[in-house]
């Protein structure tokens, strides 16, 4: 039978049974002979068969951030019921669900809630009042607040979550992390940095307070981490990172990623592979939320390509869509050579090289002959020997770490070559086993 058990164990004492409330008997009530998807239900009908004068109100929230406002907007929780606040389920021992009914002081007002038998985050919570404006009140409260990132990240995956783990990595980008060229990377942080601190302008002026930011180049040329040191130049704004949209023929996906942005605006909201993202399903709800105007005043969007001639042009035509276009192109000499002293002069590297590596020349040597090759493709040539070196029981990095490196370009080079050829693919062999390219990494 699913009952609240009474008695209480205190530092390994046996106590007496606790005397059940009302509210314990209704619990039992609910518990008793009900079905684990009914117990809101059942909670309901008995408060309404005992306690009249109560009304009822059943939400859904996340449970983390309901517990998240209860300890920053409310005082005095205090638990109600007379047992402990376990339910074990008929399936036995290994399947136990927290519950529990509370009152809280919110403001200079007090109200209950219930916890219904749960180990599912989102389940029902009942609030209960004899002031039903109260109720509708402290709903409305909780859902404003659970719009809000937990930390300060969100991704879209067929609904918004929570994501402390872009809040890591966006800590781990700085624009000292991106190696461009210098009027590129001044007009870039120009462009999204500008953005912050111009509110006042734009309101002076009269226009919408947003800005649209589109990257576009080759995989590999650093637009995911450009979006993340962008996100890192602007802490105080929330982050809402959409990747992935599978549902691309449903217009609701769309209307719901925009409705979160402007609710948490002002904010970055991040499209990655918008070409990939945009199809003739959603297109035309897409270029509707982008000219929001007044609607998306706070907004910055930033967004990437890897493939701008599938880019729709009715997004690039109009600057209320995407106001400022970057080109994120394959790197000069000078860049590559910038970006091989970046990775080498991380302490993972740098403190095994030896002393007898010209580390120097060997920068100068990999930027002359990799032309035509990205950041991605750079940091893998330098890994990559690096791996090799260990493959042969190296602990440090000598000379022959910088001849290893010489020779990946080379590989690399035949790499893209039978890559760029379908024909050649199938004859496309790692030789001894040490080529080091891991191709399915994303290193962008």
């Amino acid at each position: 039978m699913n009952t609240l058990e009474t008695t209480l164990h205190r530092n390994g004492a046996h106590a007496e049974p606790a005397a059940l409330s009302w509210r314990d008997e209704i619990m039992n009530e609910a518990l008793r002979g009900f079905d684990y998807d009914e117990h809101g239900d059942a909670l309901i009908h008995a408060l309404r068969m005992r306690r009249p004068e109560f009304a009822t109100l059943s939400m859904w929230p996340d449970r983390t951030m309901f517990m998240r406002f209860l300890d920053k907007q409310c005082l005095g929780v205090r638990s109600l019921l007379s047992a402990p606040h376990l339910y074990q389920s008929r399936a036995g021992a290994e399947s136990h669900h927290l519950f529990g009914w509370f009152s809280v002081e919110w403001g200079d007002r007090s109200l209950e809630f219930v916890l219904t038998p749960s180990s599912n985050r989102g389940l029902e919570i009942i609030c209960l009042s004899a002031d039903s404006d109260l109720l509708r009140e402290f709903s409305a409260a909780i859902t404003e607040y659970s719009e809000r990132p937990a930390g300060r990240s969100l991704r879209w995956a067929s609904g918004w979550e929570h994501a402390s783990d872009l809040d890591e990595e966006i800590g781990k980008v700085t624009w000292d992390d991106i190696i461009l060229a210098p009027d590129m990377m001044t007009r870039l942080r120009e462009a999204i940095e500008g953005f912050a601190g111009s509110r006042e302008a734009y309101d002076a002026l009269g226009f919408a307070w947003r800005r649209g930011v589109l990257l576009v180049g080759p995989p590999g040329t650093g637009k995911t981490m450009i979006c993340k040191a962008a996100a890192a130049a602007l802490p105080v704004l929330p982050f809402l990172y959409v990747r992935d949209l599978s549902e691309c023929e449903n217009e609701e996906a769309i209307k719901s990623i925009f409705k979160r942005a402007r609710k948490l605006a002002p904010c970055i909201l991040a499209f990655e592979d918008v070409d990939g993202l945009i199809n003739e399903f959603n297109r035309t709800i897409f270029l509707n939320e982008m000219d929001g105007f007044r609607s998306n005043h706070g907004v910055l969007v930033i967004a990437s390509s890897n493939h701008p001639e599938k880019i729709d042009m009715a997004l690039l035509r109009r600057p209320s869509r995407f106001d400022r276009v970057f080109h994120i192109g394959l790197p000069a000499q000078a860049e590559r050579a910038a970006y091989c002293r970046y990775v080498l002069s991380r302490p993972d590297l740098a403190s095994k090289i030896l002393p007898e590596v010209d580390v120097e020349r060997l920068i100068s040597q990999v930027a002359q002959r990799t032309e035509g090759f990205t950041p991605a493709y750079l940091k893998e040539v330098l890994v990559s020997a690096a791996l090799q070196r260990a493959q042969e029981g190296a602990i440090v990095l000598d000379t022959a770490f910088a001849d290893a490196v010489l020779s990946q370009i080379v590989e690399m080079r035949e790499h893209l070559k039978r890559t760029r050829t379908p024909e050649a693919m199938a004859e496309l062999e790692d030789g001894d086993g040490r080529l080091g390219f891991r191709r399915g990494e994303r290193l962008d």
